[in-house]
């Protein structure tokens, strides 16, 4: 089962978790990033995943609490 959230201020943006993958969708584009590429992620729980905020610029998803960011 899926995380999902949608936050963005002028834009759809869902986030969706799988076992092995987070997945993003702007503006009807899937884009899929392997979890393997940020291990602070494949290893979080369900909660710290779904705690992050999106950059004031809009361009980057941040996870605070795993120190990761991620340019979208």
């Amino acid at each position: 089962m899926g995380i999902v959230s949608n936050r963005r201020k002028d834009q759809e943006l869902k986030v969706v978790f799988n076992d092995d993958s987070l997945i993003l969708e702007l503006d009807g584009k899937e884009t899929a990033i392997p979890l393997l590429w940020y291990q602070s992620l494949l290893q979080a729980s369900a909660e710290e995943k779904a705690n992050w905020i999106l950059s004031d610029d809009g361009n980057k998803l941040i996870w605070k609490n795993l120190n990761i960011e991620i340019l979208i």
